[in-house]
């Protein structure tokens, strides 16, 4: 007889929302979602235009209210949170971020005002986080150059930067590989996945290329009417979950022990 497998203990965790609804005005963008997010992991929010992927981050962030629901930050109600001491545990990437002439190492160290306040000179801590994040993003070379000097893909990874520098142990991403080049997006995906796995961070992204967002180890798959699922990349692949938010067949293969998005070249049938 086969010995049973240990039962692996679920994540405790660490971002959560209940019966959550956002609406502007009559337009309702989702209703009675109820997530969890678990500390550690990489979670990924596809879903076709519209259907409120950048709400959704904007509500658990605490920038859009909601109708109806209540958001939890590490057990403790997310408005309950003092707003600097918020600061620092959930760091906020929007998906694009107003003009500056500031330079890159300025903007970086925007994200250590949550540690420092606004007045105060910087330690050598918030330096040593600043040299990290820039590093990471392969931002160093322009910390003295205006961000208004910088290409789009170069502006995203200067503020990517200033996210991590919070080091805060939640990061949500509205679209952070923007603007990026394919060798670019795929390094955003490995430090994603390292700041998940190896510095346990929880990281939340919105992402609109479907391959590299099943490099995340969970997928929230929204429709036009919500969430369509919310688990593992094989639970989205089990029931096709893709398919169902994006309302056409979404064919995904493997290839490598990578899954990839295989584009319907051929015209549909119209006449079926």
């Amino acid at each position: 007889m086969a010995e049973a497998r240990p039962q692996l203990a679920p994540l405790p965790s660490v971002l959560s929302c209940r019966d959550l609804s956002v609406a502007y005005g009559s337009r309702t963008v989702f209703e009675d979602v109820s997530l969890e997010i678990c500390v550690g992991q990489w979670t990924a929010v596809v879903g076709p235009n519209g259907s409120g992927k950048s709400t959704l981050l904007r509500t658990l962030a605490g920038l859009t209210a909601p109708k109806t629901g209540t958001i939890h930050l590490q057990g403790r109600r997310l408005s309950a949170w003092p707003r600097r001491e918020r600061a620092r545990n959930l760091a906020w990437l929007a998906q694009t971020a107003a003009p500056t002439e500031l330079t890159a190492a300025e903007v970086v160290a925007l994200g250590r005002f949550a540690h420092s306040g606004w007045l105060a000179h910087r330690k050598a801590q918030d330096d040593a986080s600043m040299h990290r994040a820039m590093r990471a993003t392969g931002s160093l070379a322009w910390a003295q150059r205006r961000l208004s000097t910088l290409s789009g893909g170069e502006r995203q990874r200067v503020h990517l930067a200033r996210v991590l520098a919070v080091e805060a142990p939640v990061l949500l991403l509205d679209e952070p590989t923007t603007h990026l080049d394919p060798p670019h997006q795929e390094d955003v995906a490995r430090l994603l996945r390292e700041q998940a796995h190896r510095c346990g961070v929880s990281v939340v992204s919105a992402i609109h290329d479907l391959s590299l967002a099943l490099t995340a180890d969970r997928l929230i798959v929204l429709g036009r009417r919500g969430v369509v699922g919310h688990g593992t990349i094989r639970d989205a692949l089990a029931g096709d979950w893709l398919s169902a938010a994006f309302c056409t067949r979404v064919d995904i293969v493997e290839h490598g022990g990578v899954h990839l998005w295989k584009p319907a070249l051929a015209a549909p049938d119209l006449e079926r």
